[in-house]
């Protein structure tokens, strides 16, 4: 498994991709320190997908103590500050509310925070969904090419996350495991696809 609480990066997919800490304010305005590492970004869609680890949160339904390295799509525009080591963004993470009070009025009062959809563009991801009914797999098999993700069957190193159902075999949740690939809930899909953002967790998305 990634080690993103010491690594300066780690390989993903076979690139090395180097380690940043951030703060961040979420679409439900929920701060953290992230450990990230990016293997993607869209500047356009001001967007950055990677790996990573939260170190703290105001989140109580994320399990600090148990939690494994994720996948996630983060907006750029809702990064408070990037440091150097992640010992300054727990630091920044206690001192938020008074030392960047500006920048999240700021963030918060643009009108683009609050709901609004953004079109599905090209994510360029490969997703496999599994224990699934065969019409909710069609849907959120459409809606993912729709923007343009790559629904496949199987589970692989290449594949870049493995979405389940209620009913989602063992086998595969077992071998994406094995082989490093994020699990998430379609909540969580139907999020990134609406907003740009992927929660960490499957609450987050309620």
């Amino acid at each position: 498994m990634f080690d993103l609480y010491s690594a300066e990066s780690i390989i993903y997919q076979g690139n090395e991709l180097p380690v940043f800490n951030l703060l961040y304010l979420s679409n439900k305005g929920i701060v953290s320190a992230k450990r990230v590492a990016a293997y993607h970004s869209d500047p356009e869609r001001k967007l950055v997908y990677g790996m990573q680890m939260t170190i703290a949160t105001d989140d109580d339904d994320v399990e600090m103590s148990y939690q494994a390295p994720t996948f996630v799509s983060l907006r750029t525009d809702r990064v408070l500050d990037v440091f150097e080591t992640q010992e300054e963004a727990l630091v920044a993470y206690v001192q938020a509310n008074s030392r960047y009070a500006d920048r999240i009025q700021q963030i918060k009062s643009d009108p683009s925070y609050h709901g609004r959809k953004l079109p599905p563009k090209d994510y360029s991801f490969k997703i496999c969904f599994t224990g699934f009914t065969k019409a909710d797999k069609a849907e959120l098999t459409e809606l993912a090419e729709a923007a343009g993700m790559k629904a496949v069957t199987g589970v692989s190193a290449s594949l870049d996350f493995l979405c389940c159902g209620d009913n989602a075999g063992w086998s595969k949740m077992k071998k994406a495991n094995e082989l490093g690939v994020p699990l998430v809930r379609h909540e969580q899909i139907r999020l990134l696809i609406d907003t740009g953002e992927l929660p960490e967790s499957y609450s987050e998305s309620h």
